[in-house]
């Protein structure tokens, strides 16, 4: 495996496959482009020498002898009228007029790269109206109207070099030297121009000899400088016309009247005529010489069009067919590929999101890990390569499949030993309880021993608790279902007897007959969490409030602390945890508070919120859905208790804030107690009345419990006397003797208040069906009456 540098990540290349290959081709279609473009050009080349031949090249040639033969006329009128009319110079304008619009007309259409040179010759010719009104009027200079006319011309001359610019390099050779001999001529036709308007005027005039003698010597210069740029074959022809016998008498007329000396150094020597002679047939000659050497420049250039012609089919073609064929292949392989890699995609979702979890979900259920048919889950591939990487994901499959298999017999031990464990230490405290209640029951006890086993049995039952929460946590069910509905004030008051400091918490008791399905007695668990948690996170000097609420989708109980509070991101935690609960495949959460309020909530769809309260701590709603309420009947309804019954709660009630507090009754000091005489015979001494019959039951046969019967001697109470003493002090809060005095006053009330229910019930029914329908129902099964 090759290793990185130190400190050095390899680049995020995320590209896709589609856009690997895309990105191929646009490389394969660049390099054909590329070399088409390179094939192309001398094609377009060939193209645009051609159109601008047609369209600029030849109407030049044409204008350009059209203007010399103007610029003659012009400079010979110019030296003596008589031998050129007026009449012959408006024909030769109207024959170069007629050149410039055909020019003009056709230049329109020439390519870009030449349009330059043609605007600047435009622009020459728009200057000949003035040259040409400065020779009618006489005002102008032969000088003047020479150079009005070389520029034009020489402007000319820039579109003919254009055209000679082709990619080929032997024809634009030949197309350079056949324009230097273009220009030889025309400078021919300047020495040709200037004697004959220096003969027309009769004389040299100032610095005229020199212009002529320096035309004479450029002209010699450019034709043999275009005789070195020809060909051979043209330049054979070149020197066939310089050896002939036009050339040579043209020659040595050049020669005399450079040599002439006196008086004939004065004026030229010859006449128009002869002069004439001289030059007409050798510009005639030189105009067939050239016109000649360009028709075997075309004739050369055809191998080399051809060639570019071949090359544009080759590559322009068969390129084009190869580039077609590559996408083609491209895109059938792009299609295979992905055909390809989505199955395996498609296989690795299925394990991540459905074989896998589905296996674990069966494992959970108890099905036996050989039961799984691994082998069906397997995909077939090809031998190629994304096929090698197919079965790999099998054996990958495979593996994870194993895996999820033992870890999750893993599981199913760790939460069987657990269940085990949970059962085994609840059956120890099950008789630890058993054992504390037999202790409680001795009359021998000291009060501070009484102290401790009260203590004892309080941690006894938050310990039973604990290992509720984790029976559930195990998957196992907790609490055992009623049969019968268990009102919320027993569901309530079931929930403060299994915390600890529970003469804080306050209750503003729910309406009557508002009682809470027996399936569901799990929420008395909700609740004591919540509870202990408000209780443990809160100063011992503040009170938790516990009200019940009638809302539209059922009963919301909130519990509110007065403590530190949490802060948004906690209770948004809390919340979340509340919302969706983990699981034991998941995680088993090192605290079981919160997370058992929501695994109780998600079974019996109670949904629990935090929020911040008031106060500064947090206040829980539990809302209990109209699934899970149900009502009482009105013969089970507690009904408030009569003045005898208040009376025996004897320290009544106090009001805290709104809610209803139980006051304990006056405190007096314990005392040790003799152990328990034998009843009396029913009807005998310390019987219920003196001859009356057996009221240890009541009519309907079910037995009457009496006030302080199953308590230990030592927390009984004497009924009050006048002349008992006070209690020297009050006892501390949360000690036995308070709780003691608090929950027997609770007790004795609430029975009062059912015996009267009872009673009264009885009056209004008719018969022994009647008292067997009205016998008074016992407290439900876990709430503070059971001793």
């Amino acid at each position: 495996m090759r290793l990185l540098p130190w400190g050095k990540s390899r680049p995020d290349r995320n590209l896709g496959l589609g856009t690997r290959i895309t990105a191929i081709l646009v490389c394969l279609v660049s390099v054909w482009g590329f070399s088409a473009w390179v094939v192309f050009r001398d094609g377009v080349d060939l193209l645009q020498t051609q159109t601008v031949d047609e369209t600029a090249g030849r109407p030049t040639k044409s204008l350009i002898s059209a203007l010399q033969d103007e610029r003659r006329l012009s400079l010979v009128r110019l030296g003596d009228p008589k031998l050129v009319s007026a009449r012959d110079l408006a024909g030769q304008r109207a024959r170069t007029d007629q050149v410039i619009a055909d020019w003009r007309r056709l230049s329109a259409g020439a390519p870009g790269r030449v349009r330059k040179h043609i605007a600047e010759t435009r622009d020459r010719l728009n200057l000949l109206s003035g040259t040409r009104r400065a020779v009618d009027t006489g005002t102008g200079d032969a000088a003047g109207t020479t150079e009005a006319f070389d520029t034009t011309v020489d402007a000319a001359f820039g579109i003919l070099a254009i055209n000679a610019e082709v990619n080929d390099k032997a024809t634009a050779a030949d197309a350079r030297a056949l324009i230097a001999l273009t220009r030889a001529r025309e400078l021919i036709a300047r020495e040709d121009a200037t004697l004959a308007g220096i003969i027309a005027h009769g004389r040299y005039a100032p610095g005229e000899a020199a212009r002529w003698a320096q035309a004479v010597g450029v002209a010699r210069y450019g034709l043999a400088d275009a005789a070195g740029q020809l060909a051979d074959e043209d330049a054979g022809r070149l020197r066939a016309f310089t050896t002939g016998t036009a050339y040579v008498a043209l020659h040595a007329a050049e020669d005399r009247l450079l040599t002439a000396k006196g008086r004939a150094a004065l004026r030229p020597a010859l006449t128009p005529a002869q002069w004439s002679g001289f030059t007409r047939p050798v510009l005639g000659q030189l105009d067939r010489t050239i016109d000649v050497g360009g028709d075997a420049v075309v004739e050369r250039a055809q191998p080399g069009g051809i060639a570019v012609i071949v090359r544009l089919v080759i590559v322009g073609v068969l390129g084009l067919a190869a580039v077609i064929t590559s996408i083609w292949l491209a895109a059938t392989t792009h299609r295979r590929l992905n055909s390809q890699l989505k199955r395996l995609r498609l296989a690795a979702d299925d394990l991540a999101n459905e074989h896998l979890p589905q296996l674990m979900d069966r494992l959970s259920h108890g099905e036996p890990g050989a039961q799984v048919d691994i082998g069906a889950l397997r995909l077939e591939f090809g031998s190629d390569d994304i096929g090698q990487v197919g079965h790999a994901i099998n054996r990958v499959q495979d593996m994870a499949f194993q895996a999820a298999i033992g870890q999750s017999a893993q599981r199913n031990n760790t939460r069987e030993t657990l269940r085990l464990l949970a059962q085994r230490i609840a059956s120890l405290l099950a008789l630890q309880r058993q054992e504390i209640d037999r202790m409680e029951r001795r009359s021998d006890l000291h009060p501070e021993l009484v102290k401790s086993l009260f203590a004892a049995d309080l941690h006894n039952t938050r310990a039973l608790r604990y290992l509720a929460n984790v029976r559930r946590w195990t998957g196992e069910q907790a609490g055992t279902p009623r049969s019968t509905p268990m009102s919320l004030l027993d569901v309530i008051r079931s929930a403060m007897g299994q915390v600890e400091d529970f003469p804080r918490v306050h209750v503003s008791p729910p309406r009557a007959g508002l009682a809470l399905s027996g399936h569901a007695i799990d929420v008395v668990d909700l609740l004591t969490e919540l509870i202990e948690n408000g209780l443990r996170f809160s100063h011992p000097d503040t009170v938790v409030e516990v009200a019940v609420k009638e809302v539209s989708n059922g009963v919301a109980i909130e519990v509110e602390d007065k403590g530190w509070g949490l802060s948004e991101e906690q209770i948004a935690e809390a919340n979340a945890v509340l919302a969706a609960p983990p699981t034991f495949e998941e995680e088993f959460p090192a605290r079981l508070g919160l997370p058992t309020v929501a695994l109780i909530g998600h079974r019996f769809g109670v949904r629990t919120t935090l929020m911040a309260s008031p106060y500064g701590g947090v206040r829980a709603v539990v809302l209990l859905p109209r699934t899970l309420l149900r009502e009482l009947p009105p013969e089970e309804i507690l009904v408030p208790a009569a003045p005898a019954a208040a009376a025996a709660l004897e320290g009544g009630t106090t009001q805290s804030g709104g809610v209803a507090v139980l006051a304990p009754p006056a405190p007096r000091p314990l005392r040790a107690v003799p152990p328990a005489e034998p009843e009396a015979p029913a009807g005998g001494e310390g019987g219920d009345g003196a001859g009356g019959g057996d009221r240890s039951r009541t009519d309907g046969g079910l037995p009457i419990r009496r006030p302080q019967e199953s308590l230990n001697p030592a927390l009984r109470e004497e009924p009050p006397a006048g002349d008992a003493p006070a209690s020297e002090e009050e006892p501390e809060a949360g000690s036995p003797e308070r709780a003691q005095r608090v929950m027997g006053a609770f007790q004795r009330g609430t029975r009062q208040g059912r015996r009267d229910a009872a009673e009264a019930r009885r009056s209004a029914e008719d018969g022994a069906g009647g008292a067997a329908d009205g016998s008074p129902v016992g407290a439900p099964d876990g709430s503070p009456d059971e001793g």
